[in-house]
Parts: structure tokens; C-alpha cells; sequence
């Protein structure tokens, strides 16, 4: 096990696996993007889960993990990048029990573009985080995914 969150999320373990090999994987339900931007990460502050996260969500019907990546990371922070790295699987458990993968995209950009929140964001706020500092709680699983994409490869 590699996290453990207060929703009862858990990460199991890293897979490192082609991005044409994601079909050979049952329940791939969800992409994250997660930014580097210099030396720090993007970051935003989910205020219906009363938490800091990396951009990530389910993968819509008719979208492949790569298209569900890009469209978390704009609905989730108003950032766009114009490519993103597939950096493998994570095989997790929801907070009901299920065995699901989780794919994960990396990009990089120069500075954060301006981010006006509106009413129907999940996030109230973004920010960069260099993984060390106290800014409160943040998701333990995002950042045991963030560590082993970033700090392990």
C-alpha cells in the first residue's frame, strides 16, 4: 500500500505500463494531470472535499484517459497545456471497496494563467506546492501519486 486517505481511498501500487495498454485494463475510471510549473506542482483547494489536490477525475463515457486528463485540468483549475505525458497506472480502491485504475499525465508550463473562480467550480482556489510545505490537508493519495511519477522515475 502506498496511501491511504481520509475518504478511504487507498493506492495499492504503481504499474508501468504503456499508454496502449491501458484497454488491457478492466475499470480504468480515472485520469489525473498533475503540472509542474519550474520546481513546483499544481495544486488546487477542492472546497466540497475540504482538501488540497493535483487535477484529476472519472473518465467520461466516449473519452479515452488522455481527453479526461485535459478536461480535468481546465474544469478543475482554467489551465491548459498543450501536451501531456503518460506516465502509467495506479491501481487503487475506492472508499466503497472497488479495485479501479487510475491513469496519470504529467505536463509542464512556463506560469499559471489567471484563475477566476466561479460558482460551479469544484476548486475555490489553485496555487503551486514544491510537496513540503504546510498548506494544509492534502489528499494523501494524490501525493502519493505525485511522488512516485515525479521523485521515482
Amino acid at each position: 500500500m502506498l496511501a491511504k486517505n481520509k475518504s478511504g481511498w487507498i493506492v495499492h501500487e504503481y504499474l508501468d505500463v504503456s499508454e496502449g495498454d491501458i484497454g488491457k485494463y478492466k475499470n480504468v475510471t480515472g485520469s489525473y494531470a498533475i503540472i509542474k510549473i519550474k520546481d513546483k506542482y499544481l495544486i488546487g483547494y477542492n472546497n466540497w472535499r475540504d482538501q488540497w489536490e493535483f487535477p484529476a477525475g472519472g473518465i467520461d463515457a466516449g473519452e479515452t484517459a488522455r481527453q479526461a486528463a485535459f478536461r480535468e485540468l481546465f474544469e478543475e483549475t482554467h489551465q491548459e497545456v498543450n501536451d501531456l505525458e503518460f506516465k502509467g497506472l495506479f491501481r487503487v480502491t475506492d472508499s466503497h471497496g472497488t479495485e479501479k485504475y487510475q491513469a496519470v499525465y504529467v505536463g509542464k508550463l512556463d506560469e499559471l494563467a489567471p484563475y477566476v473562480y466561479s460558482d460551479s467550480d469544484e476548486m475555490t482556489k489553485i496555487r503551486l506546492w514544491d510537496m513540503k510545505e504546510d498548506i494544509g490537508y492534502v489528499d494523501e493519495c494524490d501525493v502519493a501519486i505525485a511522488k512516485n511519477v515525479f521523485c521515482k522515475r
